[in-house]
């Protein structure tokens, strides 16, 4: 009886609508991620094939997050639907055995879900024979990459859901139950390879917790190069085996634990629900009213239409509040955002302080999935309760107005909304007060989160609802729902982005505790007044279509819906119309007149026109500028910057110059531009590229005057990329933000080799070559130093700050003027800042060190004042002399996340370190580290910089990282600073796998990969102090900048910086030198055994075992083992390294030892017992997974 009933099931879904939908459905979502990859990606991109076995691997786990849906209309309801059609007592009346009927029903499900699964393999497989797509982004067909990644990631993960959601229909007999259950399963996946896997002291612990093998997946994999990816498929083993057969084992004792669940009686035949069922009846009797008394006249006055309004209201919102259901998800989203809030904002594995502006950001993000779920699923349930529950007939008979039955209803959901909101902010203020934070700001948790969220959450109800009017039931209107939510994720990334056809679409609010919600609150309202106006139609489309009575089809509907608009309905939708009309004309005025618009397409295609018309120009000889003089007028509340400014430029090169090229930003209004002697010979108005031909040539040495006039302003608002930069309080805006720059210039240009090869460009746009001489002619920065005299206006209640010393500073007719004027060169890159700032001051052996911050941000000024001390003491000993006597720091708004330097001026995000939360000393001091980081670049990029070739980028952010490191080890000590070596070490080899271009040895790498000039430089640097010593390094250091300091063309490179280093090394590390900067390697160590034994003498005889190997690797990642012979600490440690306060008194023994390619054994005597043992301890060199270099001793 099993086989029949199971074979009985798999014909009956084989049959149903829904498995060919969701085949169909699948099978395009697989055909998408490959033929539209360009634009949407999973698991490829870069270097990483399309079809890769790490691309398939990936799409089969990400894929059964949504098709738990699948699986709950389909296996689900395999069970659950006896129960609705009301046949399950008679089937159970019979002799089949509840063993039989259980898990017949399932395997044939089952297997009817497995086969749908197969669709994502077939799409993802068609998708590499579309012929658009870019072949080098295809590799092999490889069928065994589609069976691995279908048996290990698609299958066990569709049968663990399958398991659960059959289950709790099993117990339930619930379709409602299960759809909940996919939502459970979801917010379990979120936390546990997001919330939890994004930390990387819980990658262990996540690769077993998170159902579907993602997380196992990644930690295996983490540090996978392009080759690997493209090559290979992660051994089952360690945490991916287990993790497999650990939720195999879970659905196998779900489906065992639903025999037990199952209750064969019919649904509500149990003897509580009976009795329920008989008390209510009994009541319902006593409380009728008396026979034959008259039915009072039906009243239609405005107070009886006020009245059923608010009576219906609270009905529907109350069979809301009382649905299990929605406790359950109120239940799920309060801890789904209390677990991301708890590890929201960590950076370097550090927390910042739980201010109400990021809280409200991550439960914009958390919260939110909660209320689209509610959003959804009640607006399927209100709508269609009554005929569900065959009652329909009779509420439709009754006197009630046609919009009694629709307006409660949307006005309900969205009042169940909005309180589904509040339960999102006292989860924001739990965590504030875990965390020890108590200044909740009520105020913004209403009006930046319930408020807004409202809003949206209003207009996605109105669609849900409408929806669900016009569907056939709501089983179709809910899958509607979900392609609706689906699609928009699609088209987003398809360029299909403007506010005017994208529902709900708008600005949106960047979130700033210095300039509140500023400008763009007043922008987002507009859009929701346009797409408010839209769900207005729609609910009047819905009115008048609304099913009343018997008849349901849809063309009588139609043909009485002109009857139901007339009156009041028509009057509320002409208005609407006229709105939405109207609206849409002042958001296209807006967006596409008063600012400009471009698709992604034309914005890319207009990036490869600029390309080929001007790159030609690249090498063009340009003067360079000398002095600049600006005066800018700036208008906060406008916002409107207006400058007028003076270059004068100089030919520094040997021959005349017969042009000069000029170019400046699309945003920029240039109202005057005019070069001394100079008349224009060429112009691209849409490129913003200007060329001026000299009267005559400009000779070697001669200088001349530009003078303009710019205006920076945003009328209105853009679909997208509003100005962030000049805001309410505080405006953050550089020199290319409002003044013309001299020359071509790369930046604006397309990079990503498929597209650049769609509009005919050459497949890569690289760095010149390390070797090419024309790139020693100009900088990378693409900027000359300069003299500056910069005269900023702004309002009376706010700082002005530009480089240099300020000279004059008045107040008068509520306008603010300052005047600053450099005295020593400085380079072309400078910002302007403009905010009401309270001022922390100290001046540390004749240098004035400020820290400009928001007035409540003071926490942690102190900490950067301290920094800024150790700094410069440590900088100027080591490297030399700091050519300013002010180093300031400036908060700027958390419209971006970073902090950078400019001479003498440090802006620095309020999302960073003035939020940090380092009450543990335990935690990473990155405030500190970023202080001094960005301190150093004033010696490395503002007094030397490196030449526009390949390489450049040592000299400066790899020159900054070490310098950084060593100022964190005076300040803490080496032990503590071996965690955030850690930190660095993942980084860099976790990034190597998304290398777009080819990873390049730090000798020639490139301005855009950060992972290798910052984490593998840094690391590169301090190996090479522990090796050669801190003298031998800081000297090379000083050497360089002392024959480069303010120099122009010829430019320094990376080769100059390791020519130094090698004068300053021993002949034994020459070859180390060649391996960590020339080439790509990598070591391997590991400690594979450790044992103590105690000696007679209270002494502990130590053994310990090693395994080593050195490896060369090329761009893509293939490696090739190469002969290793180096020294490397050896210990023994009464604590494991970087763990905890980890500190000097753990050490019991640290020494160095050769190490060689192979197995080698080490003994030591230690003074005492020791409870660890490893090799690099301190992770020092890039090994290639540092995590088994130190092991546990064994006794």
């Amino acid at each position: 009886m099993f086989a029949k009933i199971a074979a009985f099931e798999f014909r009956y879904q084989l049959r149903q609508p829904a498995f060919w939908v969701i085949c169909i459905l699948f099978g395009l979502l697989g055909f998408g991620v490959v033929a539209a990859s360009e634009n949407v990606s999973i698991g490829g991109g870069g270097n990483v094939h399309v079809n890769s076995p790490n691309a398939l691997s990936v799409a089969h786990y990400a894929f059964n997050v949504f098709f738990m849906l699948g699986s709950a209309a389909i296996v689900a309801n395999a069970v659950a639907r006896d129960a609705q059609t009301g046949y399950g007592p008679m089937i159970l009346s019979t002799r089949i055995r509840k063993f039989d009927y259980l898990y017949g029903r399932f395997v044939g499900a089952f297997l009817v879900a497995a086969l749908a699964y197969v669709s994502i393999g077939l799409g993802m497989l068609l998708g590499t024979l579309m012929p658009w797509l870019d072949p080098e982004t295809l590799g092999a067909f490889r069928p065994g990459d589609y069976v691995y990644a279908y048996l290990v990631f698609g299958l066990p993960g569709l049968f663990f859901t399958s398991a659960a959601l059959f289950a709790l229909a099993t117990a339930t007999r619930s379709m409602m139950a299960a759809y909940v259950g996919v939502v459970a399963l979801l917010i379990l996946y979120l936390i546990a390879s997001g919330t939890i896997g994004s930390k990387p002291e819980f990658y262990e612990i996540s690769a077993w917790l998170e159902p579907f093998g993602a997380a196992a997946h990644g930690l295996a994999t983490r540090y996978w190069t392009a080759e690997e990816q493209n090559t290979l498929n992660p051994a089952l083993t360690g945490a991916l085996l287990g993790n497999r057969l650990l939720w195999t084992g879970v659905g196998l004792v779900l489906l065992a634990g639903a025999y037990f669940l199952f209750q064969p009686a019919a649904r509500g035949a149990g003897e509580k629900r009976q009795a329920k069922l008989q008390k209510l009846e009994r009541k319902a009797v006593k409380s009728a009213p008396p026979a034959g008394r008259p039915l009072a006249d039906a009243r239609h006055c405005a107070a009886s239409a006020w009245a059923q309004l608010l009576k219906r209201t609270r009905f529907e919102m109350a069979l809301i509040f009382r649905s299990p259901a929605y406790v359950v998800l109120i239940v799920l989203g309060f801890a789904f955002a209390v677990a991301n809030l708890a590890f929201a904002g960590e950076l370097y594995g550090a927390p910042t302080l739980p201010v109400t502006r990021a809280v409200i950001g991550t439960l914009e993000g958390a919260f939110g999935l909660v209320t689209i779920v509610i959003a959804i699923y009640y607006a399927g349930e209100l709508v269609w309760r009554d005929r569900d529950r065959k009652i329909h007939e009779i509420i439709d008979a009754s006197s009630a107005p046609d919009w009694t039955f629709l307006i409660p209803k949307t006005l309900a959901l969205a009042l169940v909304l909005v309180s589904t909101l509040l339960v999102g902010v006292i989860a924001g203020v739990l965590m504030q007060t875990v965390k020890g934070y108590t200044d909740y700001e009520f105020g913004k948790y209403l009006t930046w989160y319930v408020w807004r969220q409202a809003v949206s959450m209003t207009l996605l109800a109105a669609l849900a609802i409408f929806i669900q009017a016009l569907s056939p039931n709501k089983f179709v209107g809910w899958a509607l729902m979900v392609v609706y939510i689906i699609s928009g994720l699609v088209l987003s990334n398809l360029g299909f982005d403007h506010y005017l056809y994208t529902y709900g679409a708008g600005p949106g609010v960047p979130l700033s505790d210095m300039n509140g919600t500023g400008d763009f609150a007043g922008f987002e309202a507009t859009t929701n007044a346009y797409w408010g106006a839209f769900a207005v139609l729609l609910l009047l489309a819905a009115f008048a279509l609304w099913r009343r009575g018997t008849e349901a089809r849809f063309k009588p509907r139609l043909a009485r819906a002109p009857r139901r608009l007339r009156g009041v309905g028509g009057v509320i939708g002409g208005v609407a119309l006229l709105a939405f009309v109207g609206l849409g004309v002042f958001i296209y005025v807006n967006t596409n007149v008063w600012n400009v618009y471009l698709s992604r397409d034309a914005r890319e295609e207009r990036m490869a026109n600029a390309e080929k018309a001007l790159l030609a120009f690249e090498n063009t000889p340009q003067p360079a500028v000398a002095d600049v003089k600006l005066v800018l007028d700036l208008r906060p509340h406008e916002p409107r910057l207006t400058t007028v400014g003076n270059y004068v430029v100089e030919n520094r090169t040997d021959a005349p110059i017969p042009e000069i090229h000029l170019r400046w930003i699309e945003d920029l209004e240039v109202r005057k531009l005019e070069v001394e002697g100079a008349r224009i010979a060429r112009e691209w108005p849409e490129f913003d590229y200007r060329i001026y031909r000299f009267d005559r040539p400009l000779a070697p040495g001669e200088r001349r005057t530009i003078r303009f006039e710019t205006v920076r302003a945003q009328k209105g608002f853009r679909n997208g990329g509003n100005i962030t930069e000049i805001v309410d309080n505080g405006t953050f805006i550089n020199n290319a933000g409002f003044a013309p720059m001299v020359g071509m210039s790369r930046d604006g240009l397309l990079s990503d080799r498929t597209k650049r090869r769609k509009y005919g460009l050459p497949p890569e746009l690289r760095m010149r070559k390390l070797e090419d001489p024309a790139g020693l002619l100009q900088n990378y920065i693409g900027a000359d130093w300069v003299n500056a005299d910069i005269t900023v206006t702004t309002d009376a209640d706010q700082t002005p700050i530009a480089p240099g010393y300020k000279v004059s500073d008045a107040t008068r007719d509520g306008r603010r003027t300052a005047r600053f004027v450099t005295e020593a060169p400085i380079l072309h890159f400078f910002s302007v800042q403009s905010a009401r700032y309270a001022v922390k001051r100290e001046v540390h052996n004749g240098v004035a060190l400020e820290i400009y911050h928001h007035p409540p941000h003071g926490r942690n000024a102190q900490r950067m004042i301290d920094a800024l001390k150790t700094g410069l003491d440590y900088y100027q000993s080591a490297f030399g002399p700091y050519q300013f006597r002010q180093a300031r720091i400036i908060e700027f708004p958390a419209y971006a996340s970073f902090a950078q330097a400019f001479a003498n001026t440090m802006p620095y995000s309020e999302s960073i370190g003035f939020v940090a939360d380092l009450r543990n000393p335990e935690k990473i001091d990155y405030v500190t580290f970023i202080t001094a980081h960005e301190l150093g670049h004033q010696w490395w990029a503002h007094q030397i910089v490196g030449a526009d070739v390949q390489g450049a980028t040592t000299l400066s952010e790899t020159l900054a990282e070490y310098s950084a490191l060593m100022v964190m080890e005076k300040m803490y000590g080496p032990d503590k600073i071996r965690r955030f070596l850690k930190y660095d070490l993942d980084n860099y080899l976790r990034s190597r796998g998304g290398e777009r271009l080819g990873e390049a040895p730090l000798m020639r790498v490139e301005a855009g990969q950060g992972y290798i000039h910052y984490q593998k430089g840094g690391h590169v640097l301090y190996l090479l102090r522990d090796q050669l010593g801190e003298d031998a390094v800081n000297r090379a250091l000083r050497q360089v900048l002392e024959a480069n300091r303010f120099g122009g063309a010829p430019y320094p490179r990376s080769i100059d910086l390791i020519a130094a280093i090698r004068a300053n090394a021993p002949a034994d590390k020459q070859a180390l030198i060649t391996d960590l900067f020339e080439r790509i390697t990598l070591y391997d160590v590991k400690t594979t055994a450790a044992s103590a034994t105690r000696r007679a003498d209270g002494k502990w005889d130590v053994s310990m075992t090693v395994e080593a190997r050195k490896l060369y690797a090329d761009a893509q990642g293939a490696e090739t083992t190469a002969p290793l012979n180096e020294t490397m600490e050896v210990g023994l440690f009464a604590a494991e390294p970087g763990q905890g306060a980890f500190d000097q008194k753990d050490v019991v023994l640290l020494e160095r030892r050769p190490i060689r390619t192979g197995t080698q054994t080490f003994r030591f005597v230690a003074d005492r017992e020791p409870g660890f043992a490893g090799v690099d301890a301190y992770n020092r060199w890039i090994d290639r997974d540092s995590n088994d270099n130190v092991k546990a001793v064994e006794r």
